[in-house]
């Protein structure tokens, strides 16, 4: 079995600073990981593989985030 390289990462604004919190293969499984926690607010974060900031809006949908100054 082949590991596929965990490029996605979930990320929180903690005092000035991005910290990931959890890495994973696909954006989908972050998305599954921040709904479960319910960690869904302005301060947490999906990184693509791509780099894309990602962050959930207030209908739960994914949106493109491009404010995070420093990362």
């Amino acid at each position: 079995m082949i590991n596929a390289p965990r490029n996605v990462r979930v990320i929180k604004h903690i005092n000035g600073t991005y910290d990931t919190f959890a890495n994973f293969t696909t954006v989908k499984n972050a998305l599954d990981y921040m709904r479960r926690l319910g960690i869904a607010n302005d301060s947490w974060y999906i990184i693509d593989a791509k780099d894309n900031r990602l962050r959930l809006n207030d209908f739960g949908s994914l949106v493109v985030f491009n404010s995070l100054i420093g990362y």
